[in-house]
């Protein structure tokens, strides 16, 4: 699977924690790595990487 920049960059800062978006976030960035199991949210704000 190919990431863009943007993605691997998202996923080394969820990396290890949970992940709060501010409130101006695009949501549409992470929702392909939410698609692809690679991200979970629990609400439209938090993000983690799934436990696996």
């Amino acid at each position: 699977m190919e990431l863009t920049d943007l993605e691997r960059e998202f996923l080394r800062k969820l990396f290890g924690k949970s992940w709060v978006s501010p409130p101006m976030f695009d949501h549409e960035i992470v929702a392909r790595l939410v698609e692809l199991g690679l991200v979970e949210t629990a609400s439209i704000r938090r993000y983690r990487i799934p436990d696996h």
